[in-house]
């Protein structure tokens, strides 16, 4: 392996990696980053990866991230485990990469305020687990993501159970951009 393909697969790997912060973190300028502009989503939503300009609204998103942070605004808390990644090079410019993932999902529950429209009773975890497919390209020197797929392999729904997160220094639970840990850390 020459040093360049070690330094594209690097990259590769932070782009993931800079993918799930951002979500999880709801960070809008760290998930727009990891796109190239015209990059194509179809993971739940069918569409433009990232275009801050395409009219967006609730019912009808412009694009991915406004998908993303629409359906994670319902959420309490998120956490995305990644996994194996197998990074296949299509020459010296482009590669297709496929990442396994964990998501999990603290949904709200019905009365509060930024709970979802089909929220149930109490608070429920929704995990998911499944493979992100993509095709990166590297322009101008940088590696990022111009399509993704992403594959399903398992859902699961049930009721929450938060046993001790409230005894918990509010220091150390994790929080949302610019609020978390990370972000303040200098």
């Amino acid at each position: 392996m020459t040093t360049e393909e070690l330094a594209a697969r690097e990259a590769i790997r932070d782009v993931i990696h800079r993918y799930a912060r951002a979500i999880d973190r709801m960070d809008e300028a760290l998930l727009r980053s990891v796109f190239h502009p015209g990059s194509r989503h179809n993971h739940f939503y069918e569409g433009p990866s990232s275009d801050p300009s395409a009219p967006s609204s609730p019912e009808e998103p412009g694009d991915f991230v406004a998908f993303a942070f629409g359906f994670l605004s319902t959420c309490a808390r998120t956490h995305h485990q990644l996994g194996n990644t197998l990074i296949e090079f299509d020459g010296d410019d482009a590669a297709r990469v496929e990442t396994y993932f964990t998501a999990y999902h603290l949904m709200r529950p019905k009365g509060d305020p930024l709970a979802g429209p089909g929220a149930y009773d109490s608070e429920m975890d929704y995990l998911v687990g499944g493979r992100y497919v993509d095709r990166f390209e590297c322009h101008d020197g940088e590696w990022k993501i111009m399509h993704r797929t992403g594959l399903t392999d398992w859902m699961r729904l049930e009721p929450s159970c938060s046993q001790g997160m409230g005894d918990l220094p509010a220091a150390t639970v994790g929080q949302r951009a610019p609020q978390d840990f990370i972000n303040q850390a200098g």
